[in-house]
């Protein structure tokens, strides 16, 4: 019996031919070189010297053993398909199983009652109701202020959608109130979207295997407390988070054969995909490269697609900016948020090579971001202490000849900027980081100064620390690792499902509904340039990567 299993675990490790060990060996190499560069630039700043160059060598190593054992074990689950599945002769009781799962987050809003949030949230609202713009106008010290009914340096819609349910809770009597009823629309509508899919989809398996991942991801949504703990969160990111869950879906529907249109009519799907624009900046990214990526996709209605991404990009970029902002009177936001990690580039550039820098790159340098400032306040782990210098008042000039000079620097320096921009975005990309979570109503003047936990403070606080403890306890913090949803998971569903599938089947298996492994490609790549290592910048995929293995891993029947 040992001599068998040892047999197995032998052909599982090496077996398959020659291709198949070459091929998961050098994606093994690629994954630990990645790891290990983005654990030196958050440790050690992309710097290596005699004293840890030969950690980082044994560390490489490792990685590479563990990534390519991972693997070969994950391929010979997937190629293993199991029994055909019987046939589901009655639909799943939705109502009851989205009740049970919202029934499994109830505890969490009750220990945390009426929910909490974020100070973007606060920000937000405030701005709304009080005229209190968000940072940095305003809050910066010598930076120029504005004088607007509102600023976008927030999404204005969720802005309106959350200052509406507060204002609702006002008339009622309470605003605390009005933010309770959000928490639980919105902990319904996710309870509802997720549950309803893994019920879609469960009833479509073919095979019994295929179920049974069903189940663990439906267990996964329910118990593991940072999905729940994020839904009972006033927050952009959740809500953006459900409608990028409702996009894959809606695509994997369509091109599965199981929709004519997608989302049952072109109106709604773009409906789908202009609020996914609007409730977060680079939602809009994600609809114009997804609708590219169909484009080389046989499919009769690739053009109408597109077609619809075109309108909602005509939206976001012409009709609120150009419309609807200065009817409304909203101040556009800075363009911090869009350079913010070129300004931190150049801050680090100051900091670690000011001598290679001339007056004439100083004089630019200033006309954009405070260069004083940034001497004094520059972090390794953050752009806004940078983004906060940005002088709102530059001209298309000034910022011109920045660009001009942040391009000729790079050129010169790109470890300098690979530094700055790693030693931010690392943690997306290597273990370290457990996923954070919101546990509070942060305290705040102006309307949210009335909204107040309706439980003593001590739940929430011992509640906190109790799931801080468990990411950090051996071998159970690795599924609250951020880079496991943000990057390893979408970067193994490519592999496996596409290089690993096709170098198995030379012939190629047509699978059009791995078009929603783009969605997840485009987020992943907007981590690199993100203000700062905070699970809310990855929540989309962390929403989804569990979902998608369930959507694509199983075999289904098709249309």
């Amino acid at each position: 019996m040992k001599l068998e299993r040892g047999l197995e675990i032998k052909k599982t490790i090496c077996g398959e031919g020659e291709k198949a060990v070459t091929l998961d060996a050098a994606f093994s190499l690629v994954m630990a070189f990645i790891t290990v560069i983005n654990q030196n630039a958050i440790m050690d700043h992309l710097f290596f010297s005699k004293y840890n160059i030969a950690r980082y060598v044994i560390l490489f190593m490792v990685y590479t053993v563990l990534f390519y054992v991972t693997t070969r074990i994950i391929w010979a689950v997937y190629k293993d398909k199991g029994k055909e599945a019987a046939i589901c002769e009655k639909r799943l009781p939705r109502l009851k199983l989205a009740l049970i799962m919202l029934a499994a987050w109830l505890p969490y809003l009750l220990v945390f009652l009426p929910g909490v949030a974020n100070y973007d949230t606060v920000n937000q609202v405030n701005d709304l109701f009080d005229g209190v713009g968000p940072v940095p106008f305003g809050f910066i010290e010598g930076q120029k202020t504005v004088n607007v009914f509102l600023n976008a340096h927030h999404p204005i819609v969720p802005t309106f959608i959350f200052s509406a349910f507060i204002a609702i809770g006002t008339l009622l009597g309470s605003a605390t109130l009005g933010f309770l009823i959000y928490v639980i629309c919105q902990m319904a509508a996710g309870a509802f979207l997720i549950s309803g899919i893994l019920c879609d989809i469960y009833e479509n398996a073919k095979t019994n295997k295929g179920r049974k991942l069903i189940k663990l991801v439906r267990l996964f949504y329910m118990f593991m407390p940072f999905i729940p703990m994020y839904m009972i969160c006033m927050l952009k990111n959740t809500m953006h988070g459900l409608l990028f869950i409702l996009l894959i879906y809606v695509l994997y529907r369509y091109f599965t054969g199981r929709d004519e249109k997608p989302a049952g009519s072109f109106a709604l799907l773009f409906l789908i995909e202009i609020m996914l624009c609007v409730t977060l900046n680079t939602g809009i990214f994600v609809v114009i490269f997804t609708a590219i990526g169909i484009l080389f996709l046989k499919d009769k209605n690739r053009l109408k697609i597109l077609l619809v991404s075109l309108g909602c990009a005509v939206v976001w970029f012409i009709v609120f900016p150009k419309v609807i902002y200065p009817a409304m009177n909203i101040f556009p936001g800075g363009k911090q948020e869009l350079y913010g990690t070129l300004f931190q580039q150049t801050a680090r550039l100051i900091r670690d090579k000011e001598e290679d820098l001339t007056d004439e790159d100083k004089e630019i340098i200033n006309a954009v971001l405070d260069y004083d400032r940034i001497k004094k306040d520059f972090t390794f782990n953050v752009t806004d202490p940078v983004k906060d210098t940005y002088r709102i008042d530059c001209t298309k000039e000034d910022m011109n000849a920045y660009l001009k000079m942040w391009l000729r620097q790079g050129i010169k320096h790109p470890v300098v900027y690979f530094r700055a921009t790693l030693s931010i975005c690392g943690y997306f990309f290597a273990p370290g980081a457990g996923i954070q979570i919101f546990s509070d109503i942060p305290k705040a003047k102006g309307i949210f100064g009335e909204i107040h936990s309706l439980v003593p403070s001590r739940f929430g606080e011992k509640a906190a620390e109790l799931y801080f403890q468990i990411t950090i306890m051996p071998v159970i913090k690795w599924i609250f690792q951020t880079v496991l949803y943000a990057f390893w998971i979408p970067v193994y569903l490519f592999y496996i499902l596409v290089i690993r599938d096709k170098a198995e089947d030379e012939k190629g298996k047509k699978r059009p509904e791995l078009i929603v492994l783009l969605p997840l490609f485009v987020t992943v790549l907007f981590l690199v340039v993100s203000p700062m290592n905070y699970s809310r910048y990855a929540l989309c995929l962390i929403f989804a990567s569990p979902l998608v293995v369930a959507l694509l891993g199983p075999l289904y029947k098709r249309s």
